[in-house]
């Protein structure tokens, strides 16, 4: 015979973490592409410097 607490607690468990989860996704995705468009920008900025020194920086 199944426990109607344990079913309740689990259940009540099992959205709260899922919801913990979609948070720490979405924070995860959001600093992942900050750190992709941060580094695309320093490459660009990189590669520019290395084929045209006589360029001036770009800030």
């Amino acid at each position: 015979m199944k426990n109607p607490w344990m079913s309740a607690y689990l259940s009540a468990a099992n959205q709260i973490t899922s919801a913990a989860r979609g948070q720490i996704m979405a924070e995860a995705s959001r600093q992942q592409t900050a750190m992709m468009t941060a580094w695309g920008e320093q490459a660009t900025r990189m590669w520019m410097q290395m084929m045209f020194p006589w360029l001036p920086p770009q800030k």
